[in-house]
């Protein structure tokens, strides 16, 4: 099996030839030369209902808003809608042909594509155009918690080195992480994948597509547990990117983590090990927190080291960090270039930014949130409060099933014992929170549950008022992704 999939690899890469890509935020991909018919159904085996055998397509679009004349447009559906209802408008666009699911029911002027799963068949194709690129370096990252700050320092640190394509935005599911593939040119040297899940079989699939050189699991916690039950189902759902890894891949180990030492015990490959731990080869000493500055440490790599401050807030970044230098490392880069690298890295968008609202230092956390990465930034403000007040704002973490309850009264309680002075929790589990707190010795006045997000802009605005908050006191603010609770930050910014 694995020398037929050696000999199919090596087709694609000599079929598909050189490449040159440019990527829009609607998934479009240019290429030259344009993919041909004859490579489509060899990388997804379709089958062509009808139009000319001869065709050309510039680019791959699943998005017919931003589909341009030229482009094959592969028609998704996901549960609430059906791709096929947008061929017609595609054809109508330009889509010189269409992927989709069995047939359709009117003849087309532009070649139809027939396959049992249109997502199967742009991750294939996607895996096509890896394969057509032997000399690219794919790093691979998931993790339950700071993968996407991860994946951040990593591009970071191999931009010093090389021309790096990288995982933007929310791209990291068995969707985004193929389109990203399909942005990938002659002039790409490493591609830096960030992989999510929330259910079994969905990392193995994206392996499969990238077929990565380095990996990392950058942690295991309990996170999406509605679908994957347990930490044992979580574990076993990451460990999907280690258990898929060819054998002369190098995996990057986090020594703290033990679920993530246990997978990596069972696996040949070479590993480069992280962590805090005095065993790793890649670690940290004499780390001091900075506060608003980021953090300083001395990062070690083997037998050499190098002083440099990060500006991630929080000593969690630090591990962060150390994720990143490891696959770095792994990639060639040597120590005192990912130093310099670290030092550039800049936080992402609504990842404990910090920024001065009304005099207020409001940190935005708001991009998800799950029991450890919650715990991390509470953490951090605590480490930052000194003399000042902090208050903290709290949504709902989503996606933990029948643990939700406890652990969101494990967060009212975290937030008490983190000494905060004013907890407001909105959404469905804002009550368990406030029960956690007030069992923690918060009092009533001090720990509410809010019904409208414009009842805490108006909270914080009668504080402010009253002298309770001033010039420099904190306000952490953080929710899963669904709770959009950055919109709670803008409000601020109207009323301060």
């Amino acid at each position: 099996m694995d020398l037929l999939r050696s000999t199919e690899k090596e087709f694609c890469r000599l079929a598909a030839g050189p490449a040159r890509t440019d990527f829009g935020y609607g998934f479009n991909t240019v290429q030259d030369p344009v993919w041909t018919l004859s490579q489509v159904l060899l990388a997804t085996g379709g089958r062509i209902v009808c139009g000319a055998p001869g065709a050309n397509f510039r680019a791959i679009s699943t998005d017919t808003r931003t589909l341009q004349p030229g482009d094959l447009f592969v028609a998704l559906s996901g549960e609430h809608f059906d791709g096929r209802q947008f061929v017609r408008e595609a054809v109508a666009k330009g889509a010189a042909g269409v992927i989709v699911a069995g047939q359709v029911e009117e003849k087309l002027p532009v070649p139809v594509i027939a396959v049992a799963d249109p997502q199967e068949a742009l991750g294939d194709l996607a895996a096509y155009r890896r394969t057509s690129m032997p000399n690219l370096q794919v790093i691979a990252i998931t993790g339950s918690s700071g993968k996407t700050t991860v994946k951040e320092m990593c591009a970071a640190i191999l931009k010093e080195e090389y021309n790096v394509l990288k995982t933007e935005g929310n791209l990291n599911n068995l969707i985004g992480l193929p389109l990203t593939l399909l942005r990938l040119d002659a002039s790409h040297e490493v591609a830096v994948l960030e992989m999510g899940m929330n259910r079994p079989g969905e990392i193995a699939r994206m392996t499969e597509i990238a077929d990565p050189d380095i990996a990392c699991i950058v942690n295991i916690h309990g996170a999406h547990l509605a679908g994957l039950h347990s930490i044992e189902g979580v574990a076993r759902a990451k460990g999907e990117l280690f258990a898929g890894g060819k054998s002369w891949a190098r995996f990057c180990v986090n020594l703290d983590d033990k679920r993530v030492k246990a997978i990596a015990r069972n696996c040949s490959q070479q590993q480069i090990t992280f962590g805090r731990s005095r065993n790793a080869y890649v670690r940290a000493t004499h780390v001091r927190n900075l506060g608003e500055q980021g953090m300083l440490f001395t990062l070690h790599v083997g037998g050499d080291k190098v002083r440099i401050r990060i500006r991630g807030l929080g000593e969690h970044n630090v591990g962060n960090a150390l994720a990143a230098a490891a696959m770095a490392y792994a990639a060639g880069v040597k120590p005192e270039q990912i130093g310099r690298g670290l030092m550039h890295f800049v936080p992402y968008d609504k990842r404990l930014q910090m920024e001065t609202i009304g005099g207020l230092s409001v940190i935005n956390d708001c991009y998800n949130a799950n029991p450890a990465s919650m715990l991390a930034a509470l953490e951090t403000v605590r480490a930052m409060k000194k003399n000042r007040k902090s208050v903290a704002i709290l949504g709902d973490m989503l996606e933990l099933g029948e643990t939700s309850d406890a652990a969101h009264r494990r967060l009212g309680e975290t937030a008490a014992c983190k000494a905060f002075d004013y907890l407001f929790a909105y959404g469905q589990f804002a009550r368990k929170v406030v029960e956690g707190a007030l069992d923690a010795r918060m009092t009533m006045k001090q720990a509410k549950q809010m019904e409208k997000k414009e009842d805490i802009v108006e909270a914080i605005v009668k504080l402010i008022a009253l002298g309770e908050l001033q010039s420099g006191d904190l306000v952490l603010v953080k929710g899963s992704r669904g709770m959009r609770m950055e919109t709670i930050i803008e409000q601020l910014k109207i009323r301060l």
